[in-house]
């Protein structure tokens, strides 16, 4: 998601569980086999117990 078309702005992405947009999301999976999840820090921290938590990365949303 883009709300800003200048040069120099941040992209956001919305989190896959609470739907705040965020400028770094971080790639989860925490249902074996299931699909992919960009999800905000605290999210990400909520699921990190959970038995079939995997990490896959993080975006970010900083332009070069």
């Amino acid at each position: 998601m883009f709300r800003n078309n200048e040069p120099n702005a941040m992209k956001t992405k919305v989190c896959g569980l609470c739907e705040i947009e965020e400028s770094t999301l971080y790639r989860i999976q925490i249902e074996k086999g299931k699909m992919w999840l960009f999800v905000c820090k605290t999210c990400c921290e909520k699921s990190k117990n959970l038995e079939n938590y995997k990490y896959g990365g993080t975006w970010k949303g900083k332009r070069h």
